[in-house]
């Protein structure tokens, strides 16, 4: 795969990987606003709501490299009512105003805390219908590999999984740099990333078993389909079979790592700064599987026809 080539699985990853944190960063907020200080805990998000909406400028930005000319992308949202790419930019769009509008927010109106809420719900209905749209793209019958609404499934599973780790990794990473600081709130931060830590361990766990069985039920699929459907199969358990095993086995050692890592911190009475490198491993080896996953979706398709 060219540069190209690879600006597409890079820009939906990195999309995928905003909503979804996106997602968890407002349900932790909501959860753990009942048994903390909401405005303190509106000032702990407000980092990852800034790494959040680079993530989503720099998706934006690299989607342009897989274009022949960038220049005219604009004119793809006049096909709006037929399209689901046109759809895709429109929402695109939609949840990148909501996040920097979060942004300020968040930075510089700490205060009106219900407007922020209510903008970051109106985000995250922007990004859910910006993934669905996102994936209903592949479903065509000219596309063997692509035509099964577990795809659908599969982009939400990305979002969620990259999502939840991304945040865990932030969390710990605001903490440390709170110590180097000499922060205040270093002891809030603490409580909350214990508060937080079983739910997004289970979360991950829980994902990553969804995604082995979407895996499963596709390679299923394949085998069951037509000529092109078992060529693409042929393809990802033959000539793709190293990285297919690799994407497994970096799910598996990544939901481990950090399952083992979160009942020592709770068993021990661990601070949670010792997180800091299972948590950050984890993530590594969850981005790394699904870069790997983006690439068999693409590299094993068998297009039927024009």
């Amino acid at each position: 795969m060219n540069v190209r080539e690879w600006a597409l699985p890079v820009y939906t990853i990195l999309l995928q990987l905003a909503v979804g944190a996106l997602i968890v960063l407002w349900l932790i907020r909501y959860l753990a606003g009942s048994k903390f200080s909401p405005r303190e805990i509106d000032r702990i998000i407000s980092n990852p709501i800034l790494v959040i909406a680079f993530t989503s400028v720099v998706a934006m930005g690299g989607a342009h490299f897989h274009l022949s000319k960038p220049f005219h992308s604009f004119l793809a949202v006049l096909n709006i009512k037929s399209s689901w790419l046109s759809r895709e930019i429109v929402f695109n769009i939609l949840f990148f105003l909501a996040t920097m509008g979060l942004l300020y927010l968040t930075y510089f109106q700490t205060h009106r805390r219900k407007l922020i809420t209510a903008l970051g719900w109106l985000a995250i209905l922007f990004g859910v219908n910006l993934i669905y749209c996102m994936a209903r793209i592949y479903l065509i019958p000219t596309q063997a590999a692509w035509n099964s609404h577990t795809v659908i499934i599969s982009f939400y599973v990305t979002a969620l999984m990259l999502g939840g780790m991304t945040i865990a990794t932030l969390m710990v990473l605001d903490l440390k740099f709170a110590e180097i600081k000499k922060a205040d709130d270093i002891e809030l931060r603490s409580q909350v990333i214990r508060y937080s830590s079983a739910g997004l361990t289970c979360l991950t766990v829980v994902l990553v078993i969804l995604s082995m069985a979407i895996i499963y039920i596709q390679t299923r699929l394949l085998a069951q389909g037509d000529l092109i459907a078992r060529t693409s199969l042929s393809l990802l358990l033959d000539l793709y079979l190293p990285l297919f095993v690799m994407r497994l086995i970096l799910l598996v050692c990544a939901s481990v790592t950090l399952v083992y890592a979160v009942i020592r911190m709770y068993r021990l009475q661990i601070k949670p700064q010792w997180l800091m490198t299972p948590v950050y491993v984890s993530c590594l080896l969850i981005l790394v599987g699904e870069i790997i996953g983006r690439f068999l979706f693409y590299a094993t398709h068998i297009r039927i026809g024009l």
